[in-house]
């Protein structure tokens, strides 16, 4: 049983019994209420049949009034020790009401509290109070207070973004914002926080950042429209904007050109692998010829017929296809040099295969001239931003 060093208060009303309706919302100078339920939830073990509200001033006491069933009357019960447990107050209970039989301090789902939560803990939240087998619920004042403010904020916060989406101005300065902000109420951390919130919603922007005291000292209404982007650009320094604008530019174009030349290096590379295919089996034909000539000769000479026989014939046969090879060649040349066979093959093969698949090999020089044109200047133009930067006044 825990005694009064705990710094607890009981008081008792005048020993008089209340009525059932004397608890439905009677509001005194502790801002206590009691209410009662409706009937049908009584049956239900786990329903709070009575509500009262803790009137303590200060975070973490507590100061409610409580019917106790062996009390008659409304008895006010004070803890003012936030670091008591639920092991006190179970005690201090027991102590106003020693015919109690049971007490437990359970949250709203019927959860029962571990006895050693502290006090502080206990009445930052609602929580509910099993007295026998009537449950009272125990209401946070400063719950009520909180949820009561942020209506109050949220309202406030309405009037603010209604005024700013009907101001007709491009710019609106920073110290009228907060005075607006503080003429609904707003303090001015939570003005900060209204300018946030309306900056993430697209209403405004504020650079808090800039050097440029134009942009420090107001907010821009409807960034997103063009008068705003217009009035932004006249308040950066128009001539590094300038040499900016064009860089990004350039390197747009530098990273569009660039994926073209990949693109057409491609298909090069498979041109130039596809020519390389005919030559080389072109060879290989010609050499399984001659040696299959060169076999069927030797067999006729050491085994059907002598050399006497097969002289002849062979001559015949060679010099026919020299001769008429060089005249077929002479004909019908139209390079007049003496090019190498298997490099004039290649080349027109080259020429053939870029045609089927419309590949100009001066496009690639082209675009590899203007690649380099393009990275020329955006290292001018990346050395003209950095000295004004650093010397942004020099003409």
């Amino acid at each position: 049983m825990a005694s009064l060093s705990l710094r607890s208060r009981l008081w008792r009303t005048p020993c008089r019994r209340f009525h059932a309706h004397a608890f439905h919302s009677s509001l005194g100078p502790l801002h206590t209420r009691v209410a009662w339920r409706s009937q049908a939830s009584v049956s239900d073990s786990t329903v709070p049949q009575l509500i009262v509200r803790n009137a303590a001033k200060i975070s973490g006491h507590l100061d409610i009034l409580l019917p106790l069933p062996g009390v008659n009357g409304l008895t006010r019960l004070g803890l003012e020790d936030s670091t008591a447990s639920v092991t006190d107050l179970i005690a201090v209970l027991r102590q106003a009401d020693t015919s109690l039989k049971t007490v437990e301090v359970a949250t709203l789902d019927s959860t029962k509290f571990a006895r050693t939560v502290r006090l502080g803990e206990l009445t930052s939240m609602a929580f509910c109070l099993r007295l026998n087998h009537v449950n009272v619920l125990v209401e946070s004042d400063a719950a009520t207070r909180n949820d009561r403010r942020e209506r109050v904020e949220n309202v406030a916060f309405a009037t603010v973004r209604a005024e700013i989406e009907k101001d007709p101005r491009l710019t609106l300065p920073l110290q009228e914002f907060y005075r607006m902000c503080h003429n609904a109420g707003a303090e001015e951390a939570v003005a900060t926080k209204w300018l946030r919130e309306l900056q993430r919603r697209n209403l405004m922007v504020h650079f808090d950042q800039s050097k440029t005291s134009q942009l420090e000292n107001a907010v821009i209404l409807r960034p997103c429209s063009l008068e705003s982007v217009l009035t932004l650009q006249n308040a950066l320094d128009s001539e590094l904007y300038n040499i900016k604008h064009d860089r990004r530019v350039k390197e747009s174009q530098l990273a569009a050109l660039k994926s073209s030349m990949k693109k057409l290096q491609q298909v090069e590379h498979d041109v130039h692998v596809a020519a390389h295919r005919m030559p080389n089996a072109q060879k290989w034909v010609g050499l399984t010829g001659l040696t299959g000539f060169y076999g069927v000769l030797m067999y006729y000479v050491w085994d059907v017929y002598s050399w006497d026989v097969m002289e002849p014939i062979t001559y015949f046969i060679g010099f026919t296809a020299v001769l008429g090879n060089s005249f077929y060649s002479a004909i019908t040349k139209k390079d007049p040099t003496y090019s190498n066979i298997w490099q004039k093959r290649y080349a027109e093969r080259v020429e053939m295969l870029s045609k089927k698949r419309k590949y100009n090999p001066r496009e690639l020089v082209e675009l590899k001239a203007r690649i380099f044109d393009l990275e020329n200047d955006i290292l001018l133009l990346s050395q003209w931003e950095k000295v004004n930067v650093v010397n942004p006044n020099q003409p």
